[in-house]
């Protein structure tokens, strides 16, 4: 039924769905991959092997929202976060600072690699922040489909046929998991939470961390995410000096609402910046470098 009343209820949307595919299908039948990249070759070059060519207009809409809708939001959030807090700021450019390498170019021009392959090994705190951020920013909820009668802790009974809905957030808040401070930014949370695995062996609960979302369900691309966010973060703590555009003290906006397709809402307005270049950085040739393999990232995950 709610597939057919969407005509009704999301019109705006899906007049955007609609104009969106009938572009990307166009861009497809006029040969568009052939100078496009990668990405799009390899999965064009999979649409026609698998015979479902005439779709790849639609698909396209999934692949933006994996890649884009919850990693540039999240992006956002981690900088915010940082940039509010000097202290944290300074922290985390002396960790990066060891994974910079600095050589010079054929025209004796400096050259700054940050070397993505030890972002895992070397920047605990970079690691700890981002997910920190996950912690605070995500608003999704998880849905489950119960399958049989079911009678929880002898109290709680769920029926056959009916939904449960995890909110992320309220698991995200409790203090009985995450300690007293739950409701409070804390961007060392996960480091100490490491620490004290490490020391007696105890186990922070799975499923208390739902940014990923958790069972079957479970983010396949999470990895792939916090690296390529993770290493952006870097980039861009190393490279520039940030400020709210008043000069005044940062205040960080509230998240946008009624975003279901969203597990990190965007926020609610946006905030004028000002970006400048840091001094030792003028002139300076930035480049991701990848000396080693790029390991998996330790993410919470349910």
């Amino acid at each position: 039924m709610f597939g057919v009343a969407i005509p009704w209820t999301a019109r705006k949307g899906r007049q955007a769905r609609i104009k969106f595919t009938d572009a990307m299908t166009e861009y497809f039948n006029d040969n568009g991959p052939e100078t496009g990249s990668d990405l799009i070759k390899a999965r064009w070059e999979g649409n026609v092997k698998h015979g479902v060519a005439q779709y790849a207009g639609r698909f396209e809409i999934g692949d933006l929202i994996g890649v884009l809708i919850n990693a540039t939001p999240t992006f956002f959030w981690l900088l915010v976060h940082i940039y509010a807090r000097p202290s944290l700021l300074a922290d985390l450019r002396e960790e990066v600072s060891g994974i910079v390498e600095q050589t010079s170019s054929g025209l004796s021009q400096t050259v700054r690699s940050i070397d993505v392959s030890r972002l895992k090994a070397s920047c605990p705190l970079l690691h700890s922040t981002y997910q920190e951020t996950l912690r605070v920013q995500t608003h999704n909820t998880n849905s489950r489909w119960v399958i049989k009668d079911t009678l929880l802790a002898d109290q709680y009974f769920l029926k056959e046929d009916s939904v449960i809905q995890m909110p992320g957030h309220f698991i995200h808040s409790l203090p009985s998991v995450w300690g007293n401070d739950a409701d409070t930014f804390v961007p060392g949370r996960f480091m100490q939470i490491e620490k004290k695995q490490r020391e007696d062996r105890s186990k922070q609960h799975p499923a208390s961390f739902r940014s990923f979302g958790g069972g079957k369900t479970l983010c396949p691309g999470r990895h792939f995410a916090t690296a390529e966010i993770c290493a952006a973060a870097a980039m861009f703590i190393m490279r520039f000096d940030m400020m709210s555009a008043d000069g005044g003290d940062w205040m960080i906006p509230d998240h946008a609402h009624g975003k279901v397709a969203s597990a990190v809402p965007p926020p609610a307005k946006d905030i004028r910046v000002k970006v400048t270049t840091r001094e030792e950085s003028v002139g300076v040739d930035w480049r991701f470098g990848f000396e080693g393999s790029v390991s998996k990232f330790d993410v919470f995950s349910g």
